[in-house]
């Protein structure tokens, strides 16, 4: 007979999820579909922040559609930040259009106990939240290269 594997210790994350699942059943007072709908209530802010950042990755290609061209005719330096802002303002909406509004339902989730189903769901949430913060310093570090383009036809003289 062979003797079974110890099974391994939960990771720091997954012991934390399970904490927060537990926190959350107790909190809702075992309410199986109020946990649910809290979960999902999480998921919809993160949906409403990645909507308004990619408005504003909108704004910043209109604007450049506008003024780019007198922007990057400032000069070499001026040229490379605006082209560089846009590429990585792009990159950061593909990534949260890619990681956060990639569509999953999560009643595709529904296991067979409350608590299996709130992991799940949070499993998701902590996944949609790592793209949208990766999108998140992509989209600051782009608008600061596009920022700089801009500062640079500012300060060049008429």
């Amino acid at each position: 007979m062979s003797a079974m594997p110890p099974t391994p210790a939960p990771s720091a994350a997954e012991a934390e999820r399970a904490d927060e699942v537990q926190r959350i059943l107790r909190m809702v007072d075992g309410n199986h579909r109020a946990a649910f709908a809290l979960v999902e209530t999480q998921m919809s802010v993160l949906v409403l922040r990645t909507q308004v950042m990619l408005s504003l990755s909108g704004i910043v290609i209109t604007v450049t559609g506008f003024s780019g061209r007198a922007i990057a005719q400032v000069s070499d330096l001026a040229r490379v930040l605006i082209s560089t802002g846009i590429m990585i303002v792009l990159a950061a909406a593909l990534t949260a259009i890619g990681g956060v509004l990639r569509l999953r339902w999560l009643t595709q989730e529904i296991g067979d106990d409350p608590a299996t189903t709130v992991a799940r769901g949070l499993a998701i949430r902590d996944s949609k939240s790592r793209f949208l913060n990766v999108a998140l310093v992509l989209f600051g570090l782009g608008f600061s290269c596009y920022c700089a383009a801009i500062a640079q036809l500012l300060m060049h003289p008429a």
